[in-house]
């Protein structure tokens, strides 16, 4: 079977007009007559009603629902020969968010690169929003961030849950906490309104982040006090840190990979407690787009991930 001639009549029964087919397949139409009647002949039925309007017969219907699937089988085929053909020599495009790369990725690029030194790898880094458009887009090839819960659009790999933290400047809880005797010892679990005493950091209200924050106050009937807003999580860290405010973070960035801790000793001057909320779990995936081709070097990738996150479902 010729599968140009199938190209060509799929088009022709898309657009019910040989002379809109012939131009938009760059064409003349007494060429794309003749691919037509080879295909007729090949099957020895006839597939349009040449009047007009143009119509498909029965058999012309048939062939069009099976052809559409068998041309997108030998694009698949096509790009998997080729993959294996060029595969340490392809491209890989990652889109994470921005304040993640560092800590998800630090252990994992150079692994890859170790593994794949040929294979071309490329960031995209941005807000949440921004690295879902940039997966739907097609500009990326993976995704790593919140599960995006589009089934019949989007493959999801767990990676890992992370729950949410307060952490505390230690000195908030003489200044504030000290004279409460049920005051909350670090490491229990506890909801936000325990730390009614401390100014908060908090970020815009317009970031994920932020918006957590808020529904976990709202969750509690409890007014913080906002001390400072920030679009950085790097702010957001580091100001903790130096003792400026409390600030509510995925447990994630508690781990040694986040820089924006200032200083080694940070934990000595920071206590920090799980929340207690409704959203305080959240999942982690690594999605790809289920229409679009996964080349081995984004299974080889995906691979790596699940092993490397294998012994840390939680944070």
């Amino acid at each position: 079977m010729n599968f140009l001639n199938l190209k060509y009549f799929c088009v022709v029964a898309e657009e019910l007009s040989f002379t809109r087919a012939a131009q938009k397949l760059f064409i003349s139409q007494q060429s794309l007559s003749l691919h037509i009647s080879k295909l007729e002949d090949e099957f020895g039925m006839v597939l349009f009603n040449r009047t007009q309007p143009l119509t498909l017969t029965e058999a012309g219907r048939c062939l069009y629902q099976h052809s559409k699937q068998l041309l997108s089988e030998k694009r698949i085929t096509e790009k998997a020969m080729q993959d294996i053909k060029d595969f340490r020599n392809s491209d890989l495009t990652i889109a994470i968010p921005i304040s993640r790369g560092s800590i998800m990725l630090a252990d994992i690029l150079p692994e890859f690169h170790r593994l794949y030194p040929q294979v071309k790898l490329n960031l995209i880094e941005g807000s949440t929003r921004q690295i879902q458009d940039a997966l739907y887009q097609g500009e990326a090839d993976l995704y790593i961030g919140f599960a995006i819960n589009d089934p019949a659009a989007v493959q999801e790999e767990t990676l890992h849950r992370e729950g949410m933290y307060c952490a505390v400047p230690t000195f908030f809880l003489n200044s504030y906490l000290d004279a409460d005797p049920g005051a909350p010892r670090p490491g229990t679990l506890q909801t936000i309104d325990r730390f009614a005493g401390c100014p908060f950091i908090k970020m815009g209200s317009d970031t994920w982040l932020g918006n957590v924050f808020d529904r976990c106050c709202a969750e509690q009937n409890f007014t913080p006090d906002i001390l400072l807003e920030t679009a950085s999580m790097t702010t957001l860290v580091s100001l903790c840190s130096v003792g400026m405010g409390a600030i509510v973070i995925p447990g994630i960035f508690l781990h040694r990979r986040a820089v924006s801790w200032n200083h080694a000793d940070w934990r000595d001057s920071v206590a920090v407690y799980p929340l207690d909320f409704s959203a305080g779990q959240q999942t982690i995936t690594i999605a790809y787009l289920k229409k679009r081709f996964l080349s081995r070097a984004a299974k080889e990738f995906i691979r790596l991930c699940q092993e490397h996150f294998s012994d840390k479902p939680n944070f």
